[in-house]
Formats: C-alpha cells, structure tokens, sequence
C-alpha cells in the first residue's frame, strides 16, 4: 500500500493541516511544506535558515539536541512566530530518521496551532481559579501552580521565592466603614499587585481574607525584596489611616516541603506585626 501512496507524497506532505519541516543535525530547514503559507511565508525562502529563527527567543534549541543525542522523539509545546512578529501557540513533534548505521539524517517535524486550544484553556483556568474581587489567582490554584513553580526552578537552578503579607487592623477597617469599603481595598490592592509583579515571570494569589501570597520565580538577589517593598510603598500611598502591610518573604529549598515553605512565610509575617521593621526575610 504505501508503495502506492510513494508517488503522492509530495503532494501528501504539502497539504497536510500541520506545518511540516525536515531539518538537518544542526536545526537548519532542509524542506517545509505549503501550510506555512498560512503565516506569511513563502516555503522556499526558509530552506536554509536557522529553525530557531522561526520561533520566540525563549527557544535555545536544548531539546532539539536531545533529539539528535538520544535519537528519540520529542513532542512539546513552542512559540511559532508569523512572519509579522505575532506568537503563535504550537505543539512541536520532532522524530529523528537514521540510516541502517545508526547516522541520524535529518529530523523531521510537524507544527500543530494549537492557539485557540491554549486561549480556551486561559479562560477555564480564569474561570475556575481567578478571584473575581482582586484578578489575582486564588487559593486552589496556589499549591498546583507552586508545586509547578518549584519544578520548573529545580530543573532550571533558578530560585523561587514567596512573598506572604496580610493588611494590619484589616478587620477594624471592615467594622467601621463596612464590607463595601473593605472589598474596594482589596480589589485596590490586587491592582497594586498585579502592577507590581513581573508579567510572565511571578504570579500573584489572594490567599484568603485580607491575606496574599505571590510566587517569585528567577528570585536571584534582590528581586523579591525589591518587589515586597514597591508593593508596600504603593499601599501606603493610598494614605489609609491606621493601615499598613506586615510581609514576609521565604525562599525554597530543596529540604522544605510546599506546606512547611508556605508556613515558613506565614511566620515571618506574624513576626513582621510585632516589628518595626515590616517587611521580614
């Protein structure tokens, strides 16, 4: 049967659904396939370039090493780049072809857009795990997304922080000027949090009540210091009466548990209360 399908496969490979490209052993495109039309481009001008070219700057081409080293398959998701710029969302299977010594040839791959999957997946996880007061993640979403974080740090020897802080004389504030009040500062806050952190890199959570917690990644030097206190220096500059943030900030090592990091944060905001000094490392 396939001996059959041989004279049709050109025509097979340029009008398949998915972009197809050849590539040789140093990620160069040998051969890409109609379906890149698509995306402004025209086919024969890629044969030569650099694949990675094709692809956000995030990609480094680790992976594709370790297809050609292992000579496995790989599948895993990437940012495919039109030819203006724009990111497109696209699951990548790449499966190497060698010849009866065991030399890989070339390495073959397929790009699947998978954008309208990923925008429907964001709006499920908005739906179910965003807190609709503040817009900041809430609390069944924290200990995934940590367990998530502290993975990907490991593999990256990156470190990860949490930043955990709760407003003083909250309840009081409440008592006397009722819950609206309340809800407005907490979704005030929530802005300042979301302004604060880094877009694509932390991730801000209500926690519970008047209480937050944000996950630090790439948390090198300073960073979770230096975001802690912009939030609190924001805060303050409401000119709430009697009103401050007591705020802690743990950094993850490899002996803690997620529960024990978390509490480990969570003491060092109680001490913060009873401190001068109201941001606590």
């Amino acid at each position: 049967m396939l001996k059959k399908l041989l004279p049709y496969m050109e025509k097979i490979l340029q009008h398949t659904n998915e972009i197809f490209i050849i590539k040789d052993t140093k990620n160069n495109i040998l051969f890409v396939n109609e379906k890149v039309r698509d995306y402004g481009y025209e086919p024969n001008s890629l044969v030569g370039r650099e694949y990675l070219s094709l692809l956000s700057p995030k990609h480094k081409g680790k992976r594709f090493k370790t297809v050609v080293h292992n000579k496995k398959a790989l599948n895993y998701e990437v940012e495919f780049l039109r030819s203006d710029g724009t990111i497109i969302n696209a699951l990548a299977s790449n499966s190497p072809v060698w010849d009866d010594d065991g030399n890989i040839l070339f390495v073959v791959s397929t790009l699947a857009d998978i954008t309208s999957y990923k925008r429907l997946q964001k709006k499920l996880i908005e739906s179910t795990y965003l807190d609709y007061l503040t817009g900041l993640y809430n609390i069944r979403y924290l200990y995934k997304r940590l367990s998530e974080e502290i993975s990907r740090g490991r593999r990256k020897k990156e470190k990860i922080a949490i930043i955990m802080f709760d407003i003083d004389n909250f309840k009081k504030y409440n008592d006397n000027y009722g819950h609206e009040s309340g809800n407005k500062l907490l979704k005030r806050l929530g802005n300042i949090i979301r302004n604060s952190i880094r877009e694509g890199v932390d991730l801000g959570f209500r926690f519970g009540g008047d209480e937050f917690l944000i996950i630090i990644n790439q948390a090198e030097g300073k960073i979770a210091l230096e975001i802690a206190t912009r939030i609190r220096e924001k805060f303050l500059k409401l000119k709430y009466r009697n009103l401050d943030l007591s705020m802690g900030i743990e950094y993850y090592r490899d002996d803690l548990k997620i529960k024990n990091f978390v509490v480990g944060a969570d003491k060092k905001v109680y001490t913060a209360k009873k401190s001068n000094e109201k941001v606590i490392e």
